[in-house]
């Protein structure tokens, strides 16, 4: 009996032995032997991942195996071919691999590592994702107009079927002012249009993910950038990247300006009062700095820092010249007259923004903590200034009124914090939770004056207006992706968030307090069907509270000129919605389709209510439209031929209101659609020409027909792809316009704008080992 407890113990303690060797092991590059940090190792038994690591700085990798048997092990890096060895365990001895080697599927470009030629476009569980050509060549433009539902204004402002968006990189807000226009492209892996941002957007209702390279060879690098255009306008950015293997620094500065005029008339009857026609010529002049300095540190393969500095100045100057026409309703007392009115509106705004990151990356493959750390402070003044003069044509007098003068201060600081923990339960199971704070912090001052003929100031109205502000948001959420064996992935999300806004404003005649608190809990859940390896489908629910804006909320706000005033409303409640979206993707060589339907409904909807004053259109914002909008969409990417491809898509919804003003009708069916041909000639042209079309879209006060045209760019490279010339045309025959109704109980107005066509022609330069 001692004997075999002898036995059993030494078994015991030489299986214990056995279930805890070493795997060692380099991995390298196969071409040029340099060593590969970051790789991603996986060791696979039976299909179940027994052990994740990656290789540190030195491309050196040591992880544990537990147990006999034949193992997989498996090492994927972007940019190269996946490898994998199949080992077998016998014995309690230490094993190496020795020397890994990796084939790229990269080629690199002078300095630039650019991955291999690939479909331009796949079809995602998430959404879609959009790749960036293998020279870089492609630029945000090419893929921003090939994604549905997706437009940018005149501003810059992208939005989808009129609902936010929000810009993000790599999955996180980006400490750039424009990240579309200011990362290099040769920095982009791909773009990611994602059907629904991460759980902590609470406001957007989709995103577009910019996702970088991680393998990228910039080293010592810098590219410059000089466009011009007509109307009067200019574009310049200089980066410069300077990186070694611990230590990454980029400069970017960017200065952007134009002078653009438009055309605008419009027609307003006030009712029982008069009738006013106006023709109108506006200039906006709007220049823009931006600086930003980033430096990066890897304390180690898995501890990453990051310290972000960015300066921007905004100087937008707006003159507008009308000539207006009164008639008085009256048949008896038409008395008509000519009012002839100059608006200047100035605006400055300086802002200095720093941010701090770190980023832990532990041993288990894909187990992460972001946090996130930034505060900014900004100046905000603002010159209104408006004269009037009145012809009356009855009997030719001519009066010189006094202008109106609006000065306004806004200094503003804000501070916010995130920490975001990722944690894989397995290959199949991920938990993402975390937490966010944002302070803003903001004092206006505003003092409003008649100014005479002689320069002298007069206080008018309230004389002054001076506003504390305090907006205080923090919220918790959480995230789970879970994926099936028969690629059946389900992903839900949650986020509680809690909104304190307050304001204290003192003026001459009053002095009053506003007192928000607002608590917001959204989920969402999203189910995706993966049938084989073509067809793809996706369910996803979303439930939004969204609290009401900044503007919407302060009873102080006049950024407008002094002819069009908006006020907010303290009294604002969460404006509600749900959307519920069914979608089916085909991906093939030759064509890629996705088709899907929607369903959203939203209540206590904020819509802006419009009353007059004399000249002066007064608004504010209700709760007061609750809306169900149904439809379906479209995408089609067809690949004619090598180098050659059209985009399809488009909207058709159906907006349905409980209530709009007088008799507009409740519902409307509306369209919106794009097409895109891109191509390649002699592999150095590039050609895009997109036509896009709008229908007319309503909203509670009235109508909107937004702008339809055609672009086109070409662009070439030039000294083997060093550099890059382009000319650009947005707007080819000069349909760009936007026609707008407002409806009111007590006025009714028509109004056109005429927007120009938009020439551009630039040159891009790259230069590298600096």
């Amino acid at each position: 009996m001692k004997k075999l407890l002898t036995t059993i113990c030494v078994l015991i303690i030489a299986q214990l032995t056995l279930q805890a060797q070493d795997l060692t092991g380099v991995v390298l590059d196969n071409d040029t032997k340099e060593a590969l940090p970051f790789v991603n190792i996986a060791c696979v038994k039976n299909d179940s991942i027994q052990s994740i690591t990656t290789t540190d700085f030195d491309g050196k990798f040591t992880f544990t195996i537990k147990g006999h048997g034949d193992y997989t092990i498996k090492f994927q890096f972007t940019g190269y071919k996946p490898n994998q060895r199949i080992v077998t365990v016998n014995d309690e001895l230490d094993m190496s691999l020795g020397q890994v080697l990796l084939v790229s599927n990269i080629t690199e470009l002078e300095g630039v590592t650019v991955t291999a030629e690939r479909e331009n476009v796949t079809m995602t569980a998430d959404g879609m994702s959009f790749n960036v050509d293998d020279d870089g060549g492609t630029d945000m433009e090419d893929i921003i107009s090939g994604m549905p539902s997706i437009t940018v204004d005149e501003n810059g402002e992208v939005s989808s079927n009129g609902e936010e968006v929000v810009i993000l990189v790599n999955g996180e807000e980006s400490d750039l002012d424009n990240p579309l226009e200011e990362i290099p492209m040769q920095m982009i892996e791909r773009v990611e249009l994602l059907n629904n941002p991460p759980a902590e957007y609470t406001s957007a209702s989709s995103a577009i993910n910019i996702v970088l390279k991680e393998n990228v060879k910039l080293g010592n690098h810098a590219r410059i950038l000089v466009e011009a255009g007509s109307p009067e306008q200019y574009k310049g950015n200089v980066s410069v990247s300077k990186s070694n293997d611990r230590w990454a620094t980029t400069f970017n500065f960017n200065v952007k300006n134009s002078t653009i005029p438009y055309d605008r008339t419009s027609e307003r009857l006030n009712y029982g009062q008069n009738a006013r026609s106006t023709t109108q010529s506006d200039k906006v002049m709007d220049t823009r700095y931006n600086v930003n300095w980033t430096t990066s540190y890897a304390a180690s393969a898995n501890d990453k820092f990051k310290l972000s500095l960015n300066y921007q100045r905004l100087d937008l100057e707006n003159t507008s010249d009308q000539t207006e026409l009164v008639l008085n309703v009256d048949p008896d007392n038409l008395n008509p007259r000519y009012n002839y009115r100059d608006i200047l509106n100035q605006r400055t705004v300086d802002k200095f923004q720093a941010q701090f990151n770190y980023d832990k990356h532990f041993y288990t493959e894909g187990r992460k903590l972001i946090t996130r750390l930034r505060w900014s402070i900004e100046s905000f003044d603002q010159y209104n200034a408006n004269q009037t003069d009145t012809e009356y044509l009855s009997d030719g007098r001519y009066v010189e009124n006094e202008a109106r003068l609006t000065l306004r201060d806004r200094p503003t600081q804000n501070l916010f914090a995130l920490v975001k923990y990722v944690h894989p339960f397995n290959d199949r199971s991920t938990l993402t939770t975390g937490m966010r704070n944002s302070t803003k912090i903001q004092k206006t001052n505003e003092n409003y004056y008649f100014v005479a003929d002689d320069g002298s100031y007069t206080p008018r109205g309230n004389e002054y207006q001076n506003t504390d502000y305090l907006n205080q948001k923090f919220s918790g959420f959480a995230q789970w992706k879970y994926k099936f064996y028969n690629d059946l992935t389900f992903s839900t999300g949650v986020v509680a968030e809690n909104s304190v806004i307050t304001s204290t404003i003192d003026n001459v005649d009053d002095n009053y307090k506003t007192d928000n608190n607002f608590w917001v809990f959204n989920p969402n859940a999203s189910l995706n069907k993966k049938f084989n390896e073509n067809w793809m489908g996706n369910i996803n629910y979303s439930f939004r509270m969204n609290t009401p804006s900044d503007r919407a909320l302060n009873p102080t706000v006049n950024d407008n000129n002094p002819l069009f005033i908006t006020m907010g409303n303290p009294d604002l409640q969460l404006q509600k919605s749900q959307k519920l979206t069914l979608s089916v993707t085909n991906q093939s060589d030759k064509v890629s389709t996705r088709m899907g339907a929607f369903y959203r409904n939203t209540l206590n909807g904020v819509e802006r209510i419009f009353t007059t004053k004399g000249d002066t259109v007064f608004s504010t914002y209700a709760n007061i439209v609750d809306k169900h909008t149904m439809g379906g969409n479209f995408y089609v990417h067809w690949h004619v031929a090598k180098n050659h491809s059209i985009v399809f898509s488009g909207n058709l919804y159906n907006d349905i209101y409980n209530t709009r003003i007088n008799d507009l009708p409740l519902s409307e069916w509306m369209y919106n659609g794009k097409v895109t041909y891109k191509a390649k000639f002699f592999n150095h042209y590039r050609v895009r020409l997109t036509g896009y079309y709008n229908s007319t879209t309503i909203s509670y006060n009235g109508t909107r027909k937004p702008a339809s045209g055609v672009d086109l760019s070409v662009s070439r490279y030039v000294a083997k792809k060093k550099g890059k010339i382009w000319v650009s045309v947005q707007d080819v025959f000069g349909t760009r316009d936007y026609f707008t109704t407002t409806y009111s109980q007590n006025f009714e107005n028509e109004f056109y704008t005429d927007l120009p066509t938009v020439i551009r022609t630039g040159i891009s330069w790259s230069f590298y080992s600096i």
